[in-house]
């Protein structure tokens, strides 16, 4: 063979491993691997992103404005047609919503600088020249009627898609999610840490009222004086301004005497203890004073002690008027722990609360058995605590993801 020859094979040999290299990379990866939700279309087509909002009419999903410029140009033409336009008309929209919020400036002068601030930023937007730079992610809004089927990816490999973008890997809609993991890692990121949040890299959208009403809610809430109530079950009681943690000596002494009188029969079989934290009414103990209050939105926390369960549970939402002075809860969520797992920390704490004490004390009455009772609530206390900060934490995330600016990311729920 001579040096031609050789040549020729030699390309001849690099196309092929390209080609097949091309060919592994274009194998379809199965819908169980993928790390990206899938809605499938009636047209056979499917979009791929994260499902934002899911209701009877519309299904809204966040897109990667690449992904969909690739795989679905029609789709993107179509999206983005109008786009500035759509985006000075909801700036025009923030601006003459925060003129007239304005006319009557707010008792906290926070939330008065805050707005202003909102009111310059959206008036340069509107008066710059230069063009917006394009947002990482679109917003879709696909009509029930046009869906043939949804997949949503587990939570797990739902963080790892967003690692993955945030990373601005290539192809995320389309690779195994395995594939992404070691990618990641081998940027010493660790895939399973939660991600962070993208929501802001979505375009503004047009809002609604109730929309609206919800954000100035968020926003009085944070800068103003904040109206939070706590409680069980139905009753909610308002609670202090410097008051931090929840009231554990309820709780205690809820553990106690159900150990004593042996309330919770179903310990035994004798009957079954339903839950309380499945009603959708709770809130309504603290819309009166709420609205007495002229407030815009309150968070409320309940606990329940489900003893028969070994489970402390804590809910808090947040409720925002609605422009015809209805209250919804526009954000809400549980955190339950093991009440049979020792936490040291948390069990000193309240060993050494001098509410506590009096409660702890008055069971010492109670005879045989008292000191395991006592270990018992404390440990039901100290589950409620830790279950508390993992709801505050979540709190805290969703409020803050809207103090930014008014125009942030889409603010959904379900009635």
């Amino acid at each position: 063979m001579d040096l031609t020859q050789f040549r020729r094979s030699a390309v001849a040999g690099l196309l092929l491993l390209a080609f097949a290299a091309e060919a592994q990379a274009q194998k379809a990866v199965p819908t169980s691997q993928l790390a990206v939700d899938i809605v499938t279309l009636k047209s056979g087509k499917s979009v791929r992103g994260a499902v934002v909002k899911a209701d009877a009419g519309v299904i809204s999903i966040a897109v990667a404005r690449g992904w969909l410029d690739h795989s679905m140009p029609d789709l993107y033409q179509k999206t983005v047609a109008n786009e500035s336009q759509l985006q000075r008309q909801i700036a025009e929209q923030l601006r003459d919503r925060l003129k007239k919020q304005l006319e009557t400036p707010a008792q906290d002068q926070r939330l008065t600088f805050f707005l202003k601030q909102e009111l310059e930023r959206v008036e340069s937007q509107l008066t710059r020249k230069e063009p917006v730079e394009p947002s990482q992610f679109l917003w879709l809004d696909l009509e029930q009627g046009t869906v043939a089927k949804v997949v949503r990816a587990a939570p797990d490999r739902q963080r790892v898609a967003i690692w993955a973008w945030n990373e601005s890997f290539p192809n995320v809609e389309t690779r195994d999610v395995h594939d992404l993991e070691r990618d990641l890692k081998q940027r010493k990121i660790d895939p399973m840490v939660a991600p962070p949040d993208l929501s802001n890299r979505l375009a503004p959208q047009l809002q609604d009222d109730r929309e609206w009403a919800a954000r100035l809610a968020i926003v009085e809430y944070a800068f103003g004086e904040p109206l939070d109530f706590q409680g069980t079950g139905t009753v909610l009681i308002r609670t202090e301004a410097d008051q931090k943690g929840i009231d554990l000596a309820p709780i205690l002494s809820k553990v106690m005497q159900t150990q004593v009188d042996s309330l919770l029969k179903d310990l035994v079989g004798d009957s079954a203890t339903k839950s309380s934290m499945n009603d959708n009414d709770w809130l309504k103990s603290a819309t009166a004073e709420a609205n007495s209050a002229g407030a815009r939105g309150f968070r409320a926390t309940r606990v329940e002690v489900k003893v028969d369960q070994h489970q402390a549970a804590v809910q808090t939402a947040f409720a925002a008027r609605m422009p015809n002075g209805s209250w919804e809860a526009v954000w809400s969520v549980n955190e339950t722990q093991d009440a049979t797992k020792p936490r040291a920390e948390f069990a000193a704490k309240i060993a050494e609360d001098p509410r506590m004490k009096q409660v702890l004390q008055a069971v010492k009455s109670f005879g045989l058995g008292a000191d395991e009772r006592v270990r018992k609530a404390i440990r039901f206390g100290a589950a409620t605590m830790v279950a508390q900060q993992a709801a505050d934490g979540k709190f805290f995330e969703f409020r803050d993801r809207y103090l930014k600016r008014l125009d942030g990311p889409p603010l959904t729920w379900s009635k």
